[in-house]
């Protein structure tokens, strides 16, 4: 099915099943909530260019792509430009269909099967799920992913919300703390405080992030002057927050996601979830307009 729009009261969505299950793009009372997605990076399928799309079945990236999983080695695909680490899993590389659709509402699913010559996307058969909709509290995503391999895998839920940057946002959120990069662009270090402390918020143009957070308390909010805040809400499963603040562009990225980047690798608490097979991860962002 091409794109279509959902519509609640003064909420409008428009979404792209076959562009990675994506949102192009999502207004509230006519205002821009969501960056809308240009009419040539829809022509193109450029999903990276679009409002909202899924992480699944992990989020953010794995180191040069290896990992050990009970005992075999692994290795996936590059699938980012100029970068050795792939990113994000396969399902905002893959077109998703339409289980159902109403006004106000839908269901969005992908089954991941590996066939012959594509164990380097990913290894492990999944079914993901998307349910997308509007009503009173705003836009709605439950993201769902169902083992479908035949031992236990690794799997991991984020999603990627993109705002517009007009200069002065400021995002606030409780969090422990962050991971500071290396040069290789993988956590590195624990940090807090300064800049890195947003629980009384700080200015997107503080400093140039792509870094997850970690002990997030499940809600952020987007201040800016004269326009009311837009708060972002996530179930407990998405324990980290990714904070993307690319210099010199006109949107930033708030992605609650269900582990840190290279989870797979670092082990402990880290580690992405263990599921047996038949099992379902699941959980849900909520993205609402809090009218003064």
């Amino acid at each position: 099915m091409p794109r279509f729009s959902l519509c609640f009261e003064d909420w409008r969505t428009e979404i792209a099943p076959h562009i990675g299950g994506s949102i192009l793009s999502l207004t509230h009372a006519r205002r821009t909530v969501l960056r809308p997605t240009p009419e040539e990076a829809v022509e193109a399928g450029a999903v990276r260019r679009t409002a909202c799309f899924p992480l699944v079945p992990y989020a953010n990236r794995i180191a040069e792509g290896r990992f050990l999983w009970d005992g075999r080695a692994h290795r996936l695909a590059e699938n980012f430009p100029a970068s050795p680490h792939p990113l994000h899993g396969v399902g905002w590389r893959r077109p998703w269909h339409v289980v159902a659709v109403d006004v106000r509402s839908c269901v969005l699913r992908l089954e991941h099967r590996v066939q012959a010559g594509e164990q380097q996307d990913w290894p492990f058969a999944f079914d993901a799920e998307q349910r997308i909709s509007l009503g009173i509290g705003g836009l709605s995503v439950e993201l769902s992913v169902v083992n479908a391999d035949e031992s236990a895998a690794p799997l991991g839920l984020g999603l990627h919300p993109l705002f517009p940057r007009q200069g002065s946002e400021r995002l606030v959120f409780d969090a422990a703390g962050a991971w500071r990069n290396g040069s290789d662009m993988l956590p590195a270090s624990r940090v807090s405080g300064g800049l890195w402390e947003h629980a009384a918020g700080q200015s997107i143009d503080a400093q140039v992030l792509d870094n997850d957070f970690f002990g997030w308390s499940g809600t952020a909010r987007i201040e800016a002057d004269c326009s009311d805040p837009i708060r972002i809400s996530a179930s407990p499963i998405f324990s980290s927050l990714r904070v993307f603040t690319p210099a010199d562009k006109d949107f930033f990225a708030i992605e609650p996601v269900s582990h840190a980047t290279d989870a797979i690798n670092r082990g402990g608490a880290a580690e992405l979830l263990r599921v047996p097979p038949g099992a379902r991860l699941s959980g849900s962002m909520t993205i609402n307009v809090d009218a003064s």
